[in-house]
């Protein structure tokens, strides 16, 4: 596990946030949908599924902005 870690961490110093992001709305959208048998807990567990998508989606959304904000930035700041 030390060695995959370590390798994904090497690629780039965002892969282990983009992984975490992929990581949280895989789990969100399994627990979302496999929890409607659940009886009278579905709607905790499906409505936290949802959470956990919609954190990922931010946590992406969050990191592109940064990009984006740097990029347009860089050469009024470099100035």
């Amino acid at each position: 596990m030390k060695n995959v870690v370590g390798i994904l961490l090497s690629e780039s110093r965002h892969s282990s946030y983009h992984l975490a992001s992929l990581a949280f709305f895989v789990l969100g959208f399994f627990i979302a949908s496999t929890a409607t048998d659940l009886g009278p807990f579905a709607p905790l567990l499906v409505s936290g599924g949802i959470y956990l998508v919609v954190f990922s989606v931010l946590l992406q959304l969050l990191f592109w902005s940064k990009v984006a904000l740097r990029k347009v930035l860089s050469s009024w700041l470099a100035v």
